[in-house]
C-alpha cells in the first residue's frame, strides 16, 4: 500500500510560492526606483521559489513535474533564474521578465496543487534531464525576447550581442534536451520521433533558433540589426505555442501536462 501524501495545497507548502510571487512583484517596483537593485530581490524570489518546488520533490521522492501546477511553477522559476543570470538594469527588460515569471506562477496557482507520485512513464533518468533543460532554454529565450523589446525602444546596439548570446545558449540547452527526450521517447513509446504536436513544435523551435547561427555568420545580414530582435520576438511566440498551445489548444498530446 502506497504511503499517503500530504495535501499539496496546504498553506505551509504554498507559502514559498506566494512569497516568490510577492518578491517578483517587488523586483519590478525596486528596479523602477533603484536600477540594478532589483536583482537581489529577484534572487531572493528564486530561492523561495526553488525551495518550495524542492520541498514538493522531497515529498514525492522525484522531480516535481507531475502536473499542471508544478509545470507552470517550474516554467516560472526558469524565467526567474534566466533573469537573475542575464540581468541588465533596464526597466523594460526587467519588467518583461518579471511579468512573464509572475504570469506563469499565477497560472500555476490557479491549478490544483495536489501532490502525486510520478507515473511509470516518468521514472527514467532521461526525464529529469530532458524537462529541466527544456525549461531553462525557455527561460533564456524569454530573456532574449525581453532584450529584443528593450532594443526596439532604445536602439542600444549593446542589446544585439546579448540577444544573440541568449538565443544561442538556449539553443544549446534545447539541443541537449531534444537528445535526452529522444532517448526517453524510445523507452516510453518505442520511437525517437512521433507526429505529436509538442514533438513537432519542438523541432520547429530547434530550426527557428538555429537560424540565429546563420544570422551571426551571414555577411548579408550583418547590416540588418533588426533581424536578431525580430527572430527573438517571434521565438517567444513559438515558445508559447510549443509549451502552452500544444497542451491546451492542439487536441490530445502524449506530452500534455
Amino acid at each position: 500500500m502506497s504511503p499517503t501524501l500530504p495535501d499539496g495545497g496546504q498553506p505551509v507548502l504554498m507559502a514559498g510560492f506566494v512569497v516568490a510571487l510577492a518578491l517578483y512583484a517587488a523586483t519590478a517596483a525596486t528596479e523602477a526606483f533603484r536600477p540594478g537593485a532589483g536583482r537581489r530581490v529577484m534572487a531572493a524570489g528564486v530561492l523561495a521559489h526553488f525551495g518550495a518546488l524542492a520541498t514538493r520533490g522531497v515529498l514525492i521522492g522525484y522531480l516535481p513535474l507531475t502536473n499542471k501546477f508544478e509545470s507552470f511553477a517550474a516554467a516560472s522559476l526558469a524565467v526567474a533564474i534566466a533573469a537573475v543570470i542575464a540581468w541588465r538594469p533596464s526597466r523594460i527588460y526587467v519588467t518583461f521578465l518579471v511579468l512573464v515569471a509572475m504570469a506563469a506562477l499565477g497560472a500555476a496557482l490557479a491549478f490544483p496543487a495536489d501532490l502525486a507520485y510520478p507515473p511509470p512513464l516518468m521514472r527514467t533518468p532521461w526525464y529529469p534531464a530532458h524537462v529541466p533543460l527544456s525549461f531553462l532554454a525557455y527561460g533564456l529565450w524569454t530573456a532574449a525576447a525581453a532584450g529584443a523589446l528593450a532594443w526596439a525602444f532604445d536602439r542600444d546596439p549593446a542589446w544585439l550581442p546579448r540577444i544573440h548570446r541568449l538565443a544561442l545558449q538556449g539553443f544549446g540547452l534545447w539541443s541537449v534536451a531534444m537528445v535526452c527526450g529522444g532517448v526517453w521517447g524510445v523507452l516510453a513509446w518505442g520511437a525517437y520521433f512521433l507526429w505529436d504536436p509538442k514533438v513537432v513544435w519542438s523541432v520547429i523551435l530547434w530550426f527557428h533558433y538555429a537560424t540565429f547561427v546563420h544570422v551571426r555568420l551571414a555577411p548579408s545580414l550583418q547590416s540588418r540589426p533588426w533581424v536578431g530582435p525580430l527572430l527573438a520576438g517571434l521565438g517567444f511566440v513559438w515558445v508559447l505555442v510549443a509549451y502552452v498551445g500544444t497542451s491546451f489548444l492542439f487536441g490530445r498530446s502524449s506530452h500534455a501536462f
